[in-house]
């Protein structure tokens, strides 16, 4: 992938091409996509699927510090550092 989308029109990668990050690498303010969960297995998995954190959500960040406070439309949830580290998105 050539990790540009400038003048890619038509191109076949370029409407699925992303940059991937975690949620912990955010900062306040930003807001991203959820793209898939990487790390999380049983109990995480568990967690961040009754917390509504899907692939296709959109999110923002509100804070960081104690906890990832993160809104989903209209809900907002808190989420340790753990958990934000394994959750892949794209801005």
């Amino acid at each position: 992938m050539c990790g540009t989308t400038a003048g890619c029109d038509g191109c076949p990668i370029a409407s699925d091409f992303y940059l991937a990050e975690t949620l912990g690498s955010l900062e306040v303010g930003a807001k991203a996509t959820v793209r898939r969960l990487a790390s999380a297995k049983g109990g995480d998995l568990r967690k961040l699927l009754a917390l509504g954190v899907l692939p296709g959500v959109e999110l923002e960040v509100e804070r960081r510090w104690p906890a990832m406070v993160v809104r989903m439309g209209y809900a907002t949830v808190a989420l340790d550092q753990g958990l934000a580290a394994g959750v892949v998105v794209s801005r």
